[in-house]
């Protein structure tokens, strides 16, 4: 059958979810591969290992701070430098940055699809193996632990409550501290316990709604991407773009951490044409007008800004996108894009948000196709398309000219 994005919709949407490394996932990656050889790509599936859910890391990261906090009277400074330690891997994970508590155990192995379309014969600088410019389509197809927290009348405090955790963190660290330097007393005591009630709290509160309902089914979160983003790749190959090198990357493991993105980056990155690479990524059309991310961050400001997105801002003020698609930011968790931001690789996000900022139905029961509206994915492929076509002219005369 050929590929349309109702047809991709549909079928991905009737696999109860795409959780990762669940029974699930070898029939969407199925699926996913042949769509990708209708289209005349290349297809590799590359694995990787990853925890399967954000739980177990939540876990092991309040379990140790909290079994810190529970030891240090007999402990004294071991207890210290473990709370010290285990705040560390949790602000890392926390601000979106590599941390070592993503390797520990139990690990399952995931997989990245990734279909390519190589072009030859138009190199640059007179170089026939190099691409004038590689575009790299992603989005991730695997879906959301459902969560408490995301419920619509408390997903609003999402970012508030992880700076609160933060903070606390951080406070029970100095709280050790001072205990070791000065002295202790009774209303330290109550202080560590009242913080260790507080973890305790929110592991439950952030881990309760995945062991009660396990994952969201994902038509919106991130079906409409998935399919945002294979769609944009047949209409590149269409246009007259000579030289351009087409990737369509459907990661895996994003909703545990962004554990699919950081392995396909690592992995191929030192290959892509220096400074001639850009990303385009596709996270969660469903539900809301087309937005163009900005800014994300949890206590750390992850900022958007390099030639792509001056690409994608000039055509915010141009007719027909202009007051239909917006700059956005986002700083409930964040996007398989946040590695290509730290690396200073040229990435856009694009997404739909709702008039209140926030994406409906996301890591919940209700994220089903039949309540997502789809009106957002024809004008995020559309804005994409222009978006890499200015940017492919723009290296297109660079090479002519060299």
């Amino acid at each position: 059958m050929p590929f349309t994005v109702e047809t991709l919709m549909r079928d991905l949407s009737r696999l109860p979810h795409r959780g990762t490394a669940t029974a699930f996932e070898a029939p969407a990656i199925d699926l996913l591969s042949s769509t990708l050889r209708q289209l005349q790509a290349t297809v590799t599936v590359e694995p990787f290992r990853t925890p399967a859910t954000y739980v177990t890391v939540v876990y092991w990261l309040l379990g140790g701070i909290v079994s810190g906090l529970l030891a240090s009277t007999w402990l004294g400074w071991v207890a210290v430098i473990w709370t010290w330690g285990w705040v560390t891997l949790a602000w890392l994970f926390f601000n979106w940055r590599f941390s070592p508590a993503t390797r520990l155990p139990p690990l399952v192995t995931s997989n990245n699809i990734i279909g390519r379309w190589r072009e030859t014969g138009f190199g640059y600088a007179g170089d026939q193996d190099k691409p004038v410019m590689k575009v790299i389509l992603m989005a991730h197809y695997d879906t959301a632990p459902i969560s408490l927290l995301y419920r619509t009348g408390t997903v609003i405090s999402f970012h508030a409550t992880l700076v609160i955790s933060l903070a606390l963190m951080l406070v029970a660290c100095f709280l050790l501290l001072f205990e070791q330097f000065v002295f202790s007393s009774g209303w330290m005591l109550w202080a560590r316990y009242g913080m260790i009630a507080f973890f305790v709290l929110q592991s439950l509160l952030g881990t309760l709604g995945y062991w009660i309902y396990g994952h969201s089914n994902g038509a919106s979160d991130n079906t409409t991407g998935v399919v945002a983003a294979i769609a944009t790749a047949e209409r590149l190959r269409q246009l007259y773009l000579p030289g351009l090198e087409t990737e369509v990357v459907l990661t895996g493991a994003k909703e545990v951490g962004m554990i699919g993105a950081r392995a396909y980056l690592d992995k191929h990155s030192a290959g892509w044409p220096q400074g001639r690479t850009v990303v385009v990524n596709f996270d969660t059309l469903g539900n809301g007008s087309l937005r163009v991310i900005k800014h994300t961050g949890t206590v750390e400001v992850i900022e958007y800004t390099n030639p792509l997105m001056e690409s994608a801002e000039r055509l915010l003020e141009e007719k027909p996108f202009r007051g239909l698609v917006k700059p956005a930011r986002w700083h409930t968790a964040d996007f398989d894009s946040v590695w290509f931001v730290r690396r200073k690789i040229p990435v856009m996000t694009l997404t739909a948000m709702d008039e209140k900022g926030r994406m409906p139905n996301i890591h919940r029961p209700e994220d089903q196709l039949l309540v997502t509206d789809l009106t957002a994915i024809p004008t995020a492929i559309d804005f994409a398309i222009h978006t890499i076509v200015r940017h492919y002219q723009s290296y297109e005369i660079t090479a002519e000219r060299l």
